[in-house]
């Protein structure tokens, strides 16, 4: 390595300005007697690279710098893999001034791609600096170049930027200037004007595909241990040996990029004639027929989106094509941020994005055995550009493939085949595969497939279609569809499923039964459609089989799922105005939702139901603000059929009117008739308005409030058949008080608890509200919650909520958090409070709503630090003196790969007393544990038992799971595979 200071002329023979007034000319070879406009910064200038060649033009060190260039001035830094400079020093009263031009054929920086480095090409850097200049280079040779092309580009590029100094007056740079190359004006059409002559076209136009290796400017640059040039009168043959590296850059102004070719040997096909540009190891696109490599050969893209490797390639820059034997290409699918793996026995590049392989197999695995993988006899791959999204950031491009003879392998064995595919890549046709035992379904297999995969059709925008096929080895056969479409304004979904069933069940309430039917099915449906700006459809469709399906086979959708339910809705929405109608029939006689058999216990049909609806309408200057609906309705009460027996329900979901237990046996429908329901259908009419009066009175905000409505059936055998029942005045009214006091404690500063900081908000609260009457509330039907499940009386609500507020994060980059929330309340109802559910509860928002009575409730959340938080909440019943429900628990993230949490519930009404704990440990990048258990102290038992492991491999997620449920009755284990990225 040779580091020397560089010497240039003594100051006496610089000459220190130009003259402005008299116009010069300037060759580009020096920098004599031209004082660039920029201010000297304090540094060295460094310069780095692995070869160096100088000599000196008058009073300018001129040097060409070869391999892995780093140029530093001042601590600015710019990086090339070959750089022309230009130095010379002159004087000042501070000392002497070192003044630099560099002139870089491809400048690079690591930071480029960030957008935070200088990067581009035919770039001149001019700049000064006070201190040394040194340079630091292997090998030092000082000789003068000859006038090659690449020399003369670059005392033009400098010449013609001394020249632009005589025009004007400069304005002195504070920092060294890049200077990118001149870009041609941008043509403004005028109205009137003509289209200049290099716009018009000239000729018929190219039908032939843009060139992607042949392109006017290309460039290749090479580098090798030893090299060999055999000239010819047909071609010439440059053959390299050891270490090769080739260098293709497309000319200027050229959007695709770069290419990296690394091999043990080359032979470079040229056509004849001069050789001089050898010496520089730069070679012209126009003079370069094709490049053959072989031993260790790797191709990469400039921009980092593709890598290939194989024994040999060939370049064939006549035909833009390329070739390679028994291949391995890397790419990557930047949308979904997946690696992409293919390997062929013959691979063809046929432009910058685009590859065609004969006996291919695709995966996402580096292994030359992927675990999970697409095999194909020949597959087309290409990337598609990504582009500006409707919001403005840049959408990530897409790979696509096009493949036939379609196999899927696991370890490289074929398990299933399928003629074409056609889309992305990551859209592997096995969307999902679960495998496992249970106590009533025996041995378990579940797959999932992607429709269009199989198919090998374009998916088209927003869909999404997949079908199941599932065995089940002491049930039967089951498959189905699920359909989705999700596009601007429409929202669509549709699950068809169906099994063949025998055995025995175990439905979710626990209990064991015969399957009802032999064929069991669901059809399901559901659609959003926005018409308009102010017009919006919906419609569902529901049909199931019978009343243990969802129970048995979806038990989740049987506790949470909303209401099964056939209907069509449409709704016109303007500013502050609704107008709906909705149509909504039971096609089952049976409900499949827990939630509503244990509430209201039956379903509503609705043909039709009109609504209207204005909300916060202004009323004297705002100050009052009024809302009112208008329903007009004609509804029917739908009980469910069957027994609690049949229906796989328990007998204490209902009761008889002296308390006594309900006979398995005994029809659902007698519990309806010993409530009063009946299954005729009514018409109704019904309104409700709300008004508000909300103002201030200094620091407390106070909002008086009313509501009144009244529901007219047309019936005279509405219930009860007096004039009470068919038309129903209810009317209500109260008052809201709160306000918010605060204090800061900025001396506040403890590690401990995590503190800098502290805000304490004190926001205390009252509402007082009456409501009555002329029926009584639990005695008529609910067809609609929003009129019907109301409550009377007088209550009186008192609470206090404290916040603590701190700050975290540390200087610069604080945050605010709440860092203790205590929120507590009391509710004292009247005499006359009637209740429809044992628990008592409040809603402040409608006090209506609420079941009322005696009681305290509350809860709290504590973020005591980042890894560690408390929550809970409760309600005590003052009348029986305990808690009706309760709740509370912790998590604590020990660190980013471990994390455990505890809670505990307690529910009054069904004596359940649940403590459910557990943690989730990443074992490593591979390897994920979680085990939640749960235990019944009512039982002294466990209620539940849940545990898994997740094994992360390159294609997929493999989830080994064991589930416990003592409620059902059964153990389930069994493994399913995750995401699956192929």
């Amino acid at each position: 390595m040779i580091s020397a200071a560089i010497g240039v002329l003594t100051p006496a023979t610089v000459i220190c300005a130009a003259d402005a007034s008299i116009p010069r000319s300037y060759s580009g070879d020096r920098l004599s007697g031209v004082v660039l406009p920029i201010e000297p910064r304090k540094g060295n200038i460094n310069l780095n690279a692995l070869k160096a060649t100088a000599w000196t033009v008058d009073d300018t060190k001129r040097l060409v710098l070869d391999g892995d260039v780093i140029i530093q001035i001042a601590g600015f830094t710019f990086e090339g893999e070959q750089a022309m400079v230009w130095v010379n020093r002159i004087p000042s009263k501070d000392g002497l001034i070192n003044q630099v031009a560099i002139w870089l054929p491809d400048a690079w920086h690591r930071t480029s791609e960030a957008g935070r480095g200088p990067k581009g090409r035919n770039l001149l850097v001019v700049g000064s600096a006070r201190g040394k200049v040194d340079l630091n280079v292997a090998l030092m040779v000082n000789r003068r170049l000859p006038s090659t092309g690449l020399l003369r580009q670059a005392e033009t590029r400098l010449a013609e930027y001394l020249q632009s100094l005589q025009t004007g007056k400069p304005v002195l740079g504070q920092y060294p200037e890049v200077l990118a190359e001149a870009q041609p004006p941008e043509f403004v059409p005028t109205p009137g004007g003509t289209l200049p002559g290099e716009y018009l076209p000239t000729g018929e136009r190219e039908a032939a595909p843009r060139p992607w290796l042949r392109q006017p400017g290309g460039v290749v640059s090479f580098s090798a241990r030893t090299v060999k040039l055999e000239p010819g009168e047909d071609e010439n043959l440059l053959i390299a040996d050891g270490s090769v590296v080739l260098d293709y850059r497309p000319g200027p102004g050229e959007t695709t990029g770069g290419l990296r070719l690394s091999s043990e040997r080359a032979v470079v096909f040229m056509d004849p004639g001069s050789v001089r540009d050898l010496t520089s190891r730069r070679l012209s696109m126009e003079d370069v027929r094709g490049v053959y490599l072989e031993g260790a050969v790797k191709a990469e893209s400039d921009k980092d989106d593709y890598v290939v490797r194989a024994p040999r390639m060939y370049y064939d820059f006549q035909t833009d094509r390329a070739i390679m034997l028994d291949a391995v290409l890397r790419t990557y699918d930047r949308k979904r941020a997946l690696p992409v793996f293919a390997r062929a026995s013959e691979m063809k590049q046929i432009a910058e994005n685009q590859w065609s392989a004969e006996h291919v197999t695709v995966s996402a695995s580096s292994f030359a055995t992927p675990t999970l993988a697409i095999g194909a006899d020949s597959v087309f791959v290409h990337q598609v550009p990504g582009g500006l999204t409707e919001t403005g950031p840049e959408a990530a491009g897409e790979l696509m493939i096009d493949s036939t003879g379609n196999t899927l392998e696991a370890g490289g064995f074929p398990m299933l085949w399928w003629p074409r595919y056609s889309g992305p890549v990551v859209n592997f046709p096995l969307r999902g595969i679960r495998s496992g035992w249970g106590e009533y379904e025996g041995a378990i297999v579940e797959t999932t497939w992607d429709f269009f995969s199989l198919a090998g059709w374009q998916r088209p925008d927003g869909w999404d279609l997949t079908f199941d096929v599932d065995g089940y080895s002491e049930r039967g056969i089951g498959g189905g569809i699920d359909w989705e479409i999700e596009t601007d304004g429409n929202s669509m979904a549709m699950d068809l499923y169906g099994i063949k069933d025998s055995g025995t069940q175990r439905t979710d309430t626990g209990i064991s039964m015969d399957v009802p039917e032999d064929y069991r099915y669901a059809a399901l449906w559901q659609q959003t459609i926005k018409l308009s700006e102010s017009w919006l459809f919906q419609g569902q469709f529901s049909y199931i089989s019978d009343s243990t399906y969802i129970s048995a086979w979806r038990e989740d959708d049987y506790r949470e799922r909303r209401e099964y339910e056939t209907s069509l809705y449409l709704k016109r929405e303007s500013r502050n105005t609704a107008f709906t109608v909705i149509g909504k029939y039971a096609l089952n006689d049976f409900i499949s939702n827990s939630w509503l058999i244990a509430s209201q216990g039956y379903q509503v049909n609705k043909l039709p139901e009109l609504s209207y609806m204005r909300f916060g309408d202004s009323l004297f200057g705002d100050l009052l603000t009024w809302s009112s609906q208008y329903n007009a309705s004609r509804m029917q009460i739908v009980i469910p059929d069957g027994t609690p027996a049949n229906s796989g329900l328990r007998t204490s979901t209902f009761t008889n009117p002296d308390g006594s237990p309900f006979g398995e046996n005994e029809p659902i429908e007698n519990a309806a008739k010993y409530q009063g329901l009946r299954q005729s259908w009514v018409n109704r009419l019904s309104t409700r308005q709300n008004i508000s009066m909300p103002f201030q009175w200094g620091a407390f905000n106070i909002t008086p409030f009313a509501m009144g409505q009244i529901v007219s059936y047309f019936e005279d055998d509405t219930t009860g058949g007096d004039e009470e029942s068919r038309h129903q005045y209810y009317g209500s009214g109260g008052v809201r008080i709160n306000t918010v006091m605060q204090r800061v404690f900025n001396d506040v500063d403890s590690s401990l608890f995590d503190l800098h900081r502290l805000r304490h908000l004190v926001e205390p609260y009252f509402l007082a509200w009456y409501s009555g009457s002329n029926y009584d509330t639990l005695d008529i039907p609910i067809y609609d919650p929003l009129f019907d499940n109301l409550s009377t009386g007088g209550v009186i609500q008192i609470g206090l909520r404290n916040t603590l507020q701190t700050q975290r994060g540390g200087p610069g980059r604080w945050y605010d958090v709440d860092w203790l929330t205590i929120d507590a309340s009391l509710v004292l109802s009247t005499e006359s409070e009637e209740s429809r559910f044992p628990t008592p509860q409040f809603f402040e928002w409608e006090p209506g709503y609420s079941q009322l009575g005696n009681f305290a409730q509350g809860s709290y959340s504590w973020q005591f630090s980042d890894s560690l938080a408390f929550v809970g909440q409760g309600i005590w019943d003052l009348d029986r003196d305990t808690f009706m429900r309760a709740a509370t628990g912790i998590e604590l993230t020990h660190n980013p790969r471990f994390s455990t949490f505890a809670e505990y519930r307690f529910v009054n009404v069904t004596d359940t007393k649940l403590l459910a704990f557990g943690g989730n440990y990443e074992i490593s990048d591979k390897y994920d544990i979680a085990v939640v258990p749960q235990w019944d102290f009512v039982r002294e038992d466990f209620r539940s038992v849940q545990a898994s492991v997740n094994r992360a491999f390159p294609d997929f997620d493999f989830i080994f799971y064991v589930n416990y449920d003592q409620v059902r009755g059964e153990t389930r284990v069994g493994a399913q595979l995750g995401q699956v990225n192929y």
